[in-house]
Order: structure tokens, then C-alpha cells, then sequence
């Protein structure tokens, strides 16, 4: 696990290494609050509803821009080769990266806090219901996290693997994902689903997730997709 947490904290100062990472949270930030407002307003409620209505579709760009040059950009450059070489497995490389990008993703979503706590100065807002919804805000993120570290170890083409996280999380987003997102805050705040097996589903595919990437992985080296 240390060299987990070593890559996922050269990941993440990596991010803020360069403007590139600042200019994502800018713009994360600003787009989300502009909507948000903007819904607030029309509503004339206070409440995050309008947020989170609308998270899965800021995540749909901001997520696959964050995470396009995870494995992408080693490939590319060479250096993918060089970091296998260390005394490390392609899992805790992979399972590293992974929490590199989700750490920035929740560093993110840590940064609209602020959103919350001016409501709360004209209304009461209920402590437990917010943080219910920045609790499945944040699982919706690792899970996009995933798609998007996925598509990046597919190409060596950081718009490629933009355009391919894209794609999917589109489809995710589209068919079910903002609903689940719903029926775990449900679950959280005290209105959890009649049965215990609504919840297998999603608590297996988080533990398998790492597991999938690396099949997918060895997969493409054996058939040499590039």
C-alpha cells in the first residue's frame, strides 16, 4: 500500500505542478456555480437539489479532462515502461493513479463547500441531508474515475481518451447513474431500498473496478492495441 499512496501523491502534486490543473478547478468551479445559482434562482428554494441535478453532466467533461492523461501521456512519452521497472505491480500502479485522480476529483468537489454554507446563513439547511449528498457526489466521481483511468490506459492519445470517456460516461450518465446517485442519498438519510441487495451490486463493482482495469490491460499488451 505505500507505494499505492506514493503514486497517488506524485499524481496528485503532479496536477498542480503545472496551470493545467488550476485552470480545471477554475473552470469546475465556475461553471457549477453559475449553474447552480442560476436553478436557485428560477426555484426560489434553497436547497442543493439544483447542483446535484445537475453534477453528472459537469462531471461528463470535467472528469474525462482530469483524468485523459493518467496512463495516456506515460505511454506516449515513454516513461510507463520505466515506472513498470520499479519495484512495483501493474496493480498498485494502476489502483495509484486511480487514487490520484479521484483525491483531485474530491479536492474539487471539497472546493463547492462554500455553496452550502452561504445557504445556510439565510436558511436552514438540514446538516445531514448535505452531507448525504456530498457523500454520493463523491462516489459518483470515483466511479467516473474509473471510466476515465480506464479509457486512458486504452490509447496513447490523451484527446482520444478524453473522446472515449466521454462516450461511455455519457451512456452511464444517460441510462441510470444519476438515479442510483439518488436512491444512495435515499439510503443514507434514513429511506434505504426495501432489500439489502440494491446495495451488492454497488459496493462489488467499486472492489472489482481495479481488477477490470488490469485485465483490460494485460489485454491490450497481449493483442498490442494501441
Amino acid at each position: 500500500m505505500k507505494a499505492v499512496w506514493t503514486i497517488a501523491r506524485r499524481e496528485l502534486k503532479a496536477m498542480f505542478d503545472h496551470p493545467t490543473g488550476y485552470i480545471l478547478l477554475v473552470v469546475f468551479l465556475v461553471v457549477n456555480d453559475f449553474l447552480f445559482f442560476r436553478q436557485a434562482y428560477l426555484m426560489h428554494v434553497a436547497t442543493l437539489r439544483p447542483m446535484l441535478d445537475l453534477m453528472p453532466w459537469v462531471f461528463l467533461f470535467f472528469v474525462p479532462a482530469v483524468t485523459m492523461r493518467a496512463l495516456a501521456e506515460e505511454s506516449k512519452s515513454g516513461t510507463l515502461e520505466v515506472v513498470l521497472a520499479q519495484p512495483i505491480t501493474e496493480a498498485e500502479l494502476l489502483l495509484g493513479k486511480y487514487v490520484g485522480q479521484v483525491s483531485f476529483l474530491w479536492i474539487a468537489l471539497a472546493l463547492t463547500l462554500p455553496v452550502p454554507v452561504l445557504l445556510s446563513l439565510g436558511a436552514d439547511m438540514q446538516v445531514g441531508v448535505v452531507f448525504a449528498q456530498y457523500a454520493g457526489a463523491a462516489l459518483l466521481a470515483a466511479g467516473l474515475a474509473g471510466v476515465g483511468v480506464w479509457a486512458s490506459s486504452l490509447t496513447r492519445n490523451q484527446i482520444t481518451a478524453f473522446i472515449a470517456s466521454v462516450a461511455i460516461m455519457f451512456v452511464l450518465v444517460l441510462v441510470a447513474l444519476d438515479q442510483m446517485l439518488v436512491l444512495w442519498i435515499k439510503g443514507i438519510i434514513g429511506r434505504p431500498p426495501g432489500t439489502w441487495l440494491y446495495w451488492l451490486p454497488s459496493f462489488t463493482s467499486m472492489l472489482l473496478w481495479p481488477w477490470v482495469f488490469l485485465i483490460l490491460r494485460d489485454i491490450r499488451r497481449q493483442f498490442q492495441v494501441r
